[in-house]
């Protein structure tokens, strides 16, 4: 049962979120994985393998961690004493792998000291994720959630546009000759994930219902295992959402597949950027829309529909390019498509990741829930880097393929889900909430 909250409250918590959420959307657009990160790490290396681990690594170090410290989030009252502790080693992290890129243009060298700071600094993140949905959870009413989460996106997609025009005049800047170009950009970045969480931080967060037990790991894991055993649509929760996580094993080589073949010079990167943001912006609003009146388990659904049309897009453009031997300056743009579908469906990605879970569990179980889920999903994201091998076994419309048919498997999932509250116009099941 959620607390009474007032109303006044409740607005201001909304403003402060989407505020924050804002922010860390533009900050993200700025060193995008799939296309600024793979990027940079494309011009360190000729390895497939480590170019396609780039996106997977920034998510499976935010997901790993959560199951193993979510019991000691339950046992507090209040969760943003550790949102604000993780996230202020994660700024500080950051302007680190800034000033290391910076001074240091070795590639041996780089290429180490990137996956090392970027994997400490995205597993902190991931641990003030855990208590930052929390803390959404006991502040944010169930029915507004999916409208918070939209206007996060619309106004971060905004903003974005923006930096998408950062990204391209920095990176074409003959100031910022590489790897500094990337440099500048980390610096940016942790600037404004710093005035994200100051928002964020700034909400009265009440105290909530601990976990009295302290448990060991091994009797936490446990618990989690029976959560597995017991819990069938938490199941089928998570076999659709891990399916769409492998699913996005072909994400970071739309943008590779862009400078490799279609010869992308390095500016371009910024107007893939600002692609996926405009569509992501233009999108948002109906998701949350969508959330709200006919349920998360909808939006899993038509969100995999969306992966499955980019993939085949992709698979496309390779036998169209194959056979026509397309050569020009305005090559690149053939690839636009991808992006604006990818961006598209990325709200859909962001709700369905959080907000239905968040309805599942109970208020003493949530950590456990979302730890459990997001862990598990570290460990297919990190799976999902082989997707270098995958090109050099197949190529790109062999990975475009697998993509396809990995969306085509959540769906079938995903339509089996029950409906964790009451929609719109239509009663649903009871459910375990």
């Amino acid at each position: 049962m959620e607390a009474a909250i007032p109303k006044r409250e409740i607005r201001r918590n909304f403003a402060l979120t989407v505020f924050n959420g804002a922010l860390f959307n533009f900050a993200v657009r700025l060193i995008d994985p799939p296309l600024v990160l793979t990027w940079f790490v494309s011009q360190l290396t000729p390895s497939n393998l480590l170019v396609g681990l780039v996106a997977p690594w920034s998510q499976a170090c935010w997901f790993l961690p959560q199951v193993f410290v979510s019991n000691r989030i339950q046992r507090m009252e209040r969760k943003m004493t550790s949102y604000s502790l993780t996230g202020m080693i994660r700024v500080g992290v950051w302007l680190l792998l800034a000033a290391v890129i910076w001074f240091v243009d070795v590639p041996r060298l780089l290429l180490p000291g990137f996956f090392i700071l970027s994997g400490i600094a995205w597993a902190t993140g991931g641990l003030a994720g855990l208590s930052f949905f929390d803390v959404v959870a006991k502040t944010i009413p169930t029915r507004r959630r999916g409208s918070l989460f939209a206007w996060r996106q619309f106004l971060g997609g905004l903003l974005g546009l923006g930096a998408g025009w950062v990204v391209k005049t920095v990176l074409d800047d003959a100031a910022y000759p590489f790897p500094r170009g990337h440099a500048v950009l980390f610096l940016l970045y942790g600037a404004t994930i710093l005035l994200a969480m100051g928002a964020f931080i700034a909400i009265r967060e009440p105290r909530g219902e601990p976990v009295a037990d302290t448990l060991s790991l091994r009797e936490q894991l446990g618990r989690a295992s029976r959560v597995l055993k017991e819990d069938d649509a938490y199941r089928r929760y998570l076999g659709a959402r891990l399916s769409l996580g492998l699913s996005e094993v072909a994400l970071p080589f739309y943008g590779v597949y862009a400078k490799r073949v279609l010869g992308a010079p390095e500016g371009m990167v910024g107007v893939y950027v600002a692609a996926r943001v405009f569509a992501q912006m233009f999108f948002n609003l109906p998701w949350g829309w969508l959330s709200d009146r006919r349920g998360n388990q909808v939006v899993m659904r038509l969100m995999s529909i969306g992966g499955g049309l980019a993939a085949l897009m992709g698979i496309g453009l390779v036998a169209v390019v194959d056979a026509m031997h397309l050569e020009g300056g305005w090559v690149p743009y053939l690839a636009l498509p991808l992006f604006l579908l990818n961006g598209a469906v990325l709200p859909g990605k962001i709700l369905s990741g959080s907000n239905y879970v968040l309805e599942m569990a109970s208020e003493t179980e949530r950590s456990l829930y979302v730890g459990l889920s997001n862990t598990l999903m570290g460990i297919v994201v990190l799976i999902s880097g082989v997707g270098g091998l995958v090109v050099d076994l197949a190529g790109f419309a062999g990975l475009f393929a697998l993509s396809a048919g990995l969306c085509i498997i959540a769906y079938v999932l995903a339509k089996r889900l029950p409906r964790t509250r009451e929609t719109a116009g239509e009663p649903g099941p009871d459910t375990h909430v």
